[in-house]
């Protein structure tokens, strides 16, 4: 469904159509796993890990390939112990964690975090499928494997080796992107309770998104700005209907993102 987003832009108001979510970048999540602990995936991103999460009902039919997944991920604690991890969860976090842990554990799956938490919808990364398998990592938060149906251990091992690969060149095609793209990104006041005023440098001549994202994933606004003539460019986006929490204000290009954080606090 295409919608109407309407933005302002130094001064001017703008209506343009906006299509969808990109399946190009991770969707900000911060499940908590059957543990009770929160996981924040930015912020595990942003620290230099390379995140899979597969989807299981659980079914019979998962297992053969989750196991696979799991397996090259397995690998990866030898060779780079602490920096690659398995989030195993509920299709649509409605299977209890006891369900999803002893399901995981008969089929050898054992050295994961397990979910059932709608925070990680498989919705966010394009259809649903099972199982389903997405590796993320870099700091634009970017998918490098996402497969439904019959994911690969060999997929996987091959999508993680180019993540770490991204990681230890230190994601330089996304910073130079980046640096030529949005600099000195700011929001204030931080806290917000009624707007909050985003700034930042760009080069003109680009097609830019802005979302403000809550911590379950949801994009709560979205806006794209296209035509830039200007270099400094500030948008200001009215959050009298949010609730208090923290949210994150992403914004990205075609090929990468720049995400900071908010509290809204009334």
């Amino acid at each position: 469904m295409v919608r109407l987003v309407k933005y302002a832009l130094v001064g001017l108001i703008f209506i343009v159509p906006f299509i969808g979510n990109s399946q190009s970048y991770a969707t900000a999540a911060a499940p908590v796993d059957c543990d009770g602990i929160t996981h924040d995936l930015f912020a595990e991103l942003d620290a230099g890990k390379v995140i899979v999460i597969g989807w299981t009902m659980p079914c019979a039919t998962c297992a053969g390939p989750l196991l696979q997944v799991h397996n090259s991920v397995l690998n990866f604690a030898v060779t780079n112990p602490g920096e690659v991890e398995y989030w195993m969860t509920d299709d649509f976090a409605n299977t209890s964690c006891a369900t999803i842990e002893a399901w995981s554990n008969s089929n050898g799956i054992s050295n994961a975090f397990f979910f059932s938490s709608s925070e990680l919808s498989m919705y966010d990364y394009g259809s649903a499928g099972m199982p389903k398998v997405v590796v993320v990592g870099c700091t634009d938060h970017r998918v490098y494997y996402n497969v439904n149906d019959s994911p690969t251990g060999i997929g996987a091992r091959n999508a993680i080796d180019n993540a770490l690969t991204d990681i230890a060149a230190g994601c330089l095609t996304s910073v130079d992107n980046l640096e030529s793209a949005f600099t000195e990104m700011k929001c204030f006041p931080n806290p917000a309770s009624t707007e909050v005023k985003l700034s930042f440098t760009a080069e003109p001549n680009q097609q830019l998104k802005v979302e403000v994202i809550n911590l379950a994933g949801a994009i709560l606004y979205d806006a794209m700005i296209s035509n830039l003539n200007e270099s400094n460019v500030e948008i200001n986006i009215d959050v009298q209907s949010f609730n208090d929490g923290m949210y994150f204000l992403k914004i990205s290009n075609a090929e990468v993102s720049e995400v900071i954080k908010v509290q809204i606090q009334k």
